[in-house]
């Protein structure tokens, strides 16, 4: 009788051990997808959000090949970084950690209402998402006003 409580007792405390260690794994891995969006986004909004070259469209513009040659927050507009391809601003790749995600940009111009700012103010929408491989996705939004003149 002994043996079968003890049997049941270690079963219990391997699986309560075993979970805790999955919930663990999955903190970091959410961690790790949301720190790749922010560190994105921190790189689209640190870029001026009026274009140098004065270029009107959104997206990348011509002779703007990769991110390093991106001049202007809407530059970004349609980049993606593949499963295993996700790279830092200097375009080395991430740590073998980092490579069960991929990250897409959108970015569209538009108005949000900001009542304390008097309305309507216009500006350029930055939406980070990251996707796991299962599919899990995590996303980082940012607005960044247009600069008054």
């Amino acid at each position: 009788m002994a043996s079968a409580i003890l049997a049941f007792a270690v079963s219990a405390i391997s699986y309560a051990i075993s979970a805790g260690q999955a919930q663990t794994h999955d903190a970091l891995h959410e961690m790790r997808a949301t720190s790749l969006a922010e560190a994105m986004l921190e790189e689209v909004v640190s870029l001026p959000y009026v274009d140098p070259q004065g270029a009107l469209t959104i997206g990348p513009d011509a002779g703007e090949s990769n991110r390093q040659a991106f001049d202007n927050c809407d530059d970004f507009d349609g980049y993606t970084e593949d499963l295993g391809e996700v790279a830092d601003a200097e375009g080395v790749a991430y740590s073998s950690d980092y490579a069960a995600f991929s990250r897409t940009i959108d970015a569209t111009y538009g108005s949000v209402n900001i009542a304390a700012l008097g309305g309507a103010v216009a500006g350029l929408t930055v939406t980070v998402t990251v996707t796991d491989e299962r599919g899990r996705s995590w996303q980082a939004i940012r607005f960044i006003a247009e600069e008054a003149e």
